[in-house]
């Protein structure tokens, strides 16, 4: 795989995909100018959980894995994040350390603004402060169905959420971002038990069923969904996942693009 090069990465146009989306382009170039890009490897650190807050990240090129380690030693991947998502903004809020650990997923450029760069845009701009609020209470709300669904929700409900949400498929609590990568979800049986707080046995069995059904392809250390929409159907049985993807694809801009919006209407409200 080649690395990116920083060189080939418009600053400004990452921004207006980003947290800065439909913001004019005085406050887009200004954000540009105060933000430096940062090249990392395959597995390199980004940031450890427990690290003091010192920037806020955009990702340009690449992707970040997000992981914690449980208890008994072992570490679960949270998400899988890809260009124009952006993270850090809890600490750079709160002013607490890291709340995961962030690695590289191969090689990956990180558009980077120091805490103090940061909060001078946030003090000249207020606009963007209504824009992380908006985003914010989007993560809080999802965060609440994630424990909701851990509660309640029978295996097959959750694995299927998690599998769209690590595709880019739909929103996460750590993506607000909903921009349609893919279909592949880079984690392993054993990841993906962990992130469930299930037994890798009872993914693999869940995941060999769909795989019988066509809905999924298991490769090493990743699985390929082949139906989202007859997971999406499985994922979210009363069809509220379309009204939340719509309002996560306007998070980011007040006037999402059509084809986002189009792509997460025909892929979470079709009737069969």
């Amino acid at each position: 795989m080649p690395s990116p090069a920083k060189s080939d990465i418009d600053k400004a146009d990452l921004l207006r995909e980003s947290w800065l989306a439909d913001l004019p382009d005085d406050v887009i170039n200004e954000a540009a100018r105060c933000g430096s890009l940062r090249l990392y490897a395959d597995a390199e650190l980004v940031h450890a959980r427990g690290d003091a807050c010192d920037g806020f990240y955009t990702i340009a090129s690449g992707s970040v894995r997000f992981t914690r380690a449980t208890a008994d030693g072992h570490t679960t991947t949270i998400a899988v994040m890809e260009r124009p998502n952006w993270f850090g903004e809890i600490s750079m809020f709160d002013g607490l350390p890291r709340t995961h650990d962030g690695h590289a997923a191969g090689p990956t450029v990180l558009l980077y603004h120091a805490r103090t760069d940061f909060h001078r845009l946030l003090m000249r701009h207020p606009a963007i402060y209504e824009r992380f609020a908006r985003m914010l209470a989007l993560r809080l709300r999802a965060t609440f169905d994630l424990v909701e669904e851990a509660a309640v929700a029978p295996l097959a409900q959750r694995l299927a959420r998690r599998l769209l949400e690590l595709a880019q498929l739909q929103p996460s609590a750590m993506s607000a971002a909903v921009i349609p990568r893919g279909r592949e979800v880079p984690l392993t049986q054993e990841e993906l038990g962990h992130l469930l707080g299930k037994s890798r046995q009872s993914i693999a069995k869940q995941l060999r069923l769909w795989e019988q059904e066509g809905l999924v392809q298991t490769k090493y250390g990743r699985v390929f969904i082949e139906d989202p929409q007859a997971l999406t159907r499985i994922a979210y049985p009363d069809g509220r996942m379309g009204r939340r993807a719509r309002k996560a694809a306007q998070a980011v801009s007040p006037s999402a693009s059509d084809a986002d919006v189009a792509h997460n209407r025909t892929l979470n409200d079709s009737k069969y």
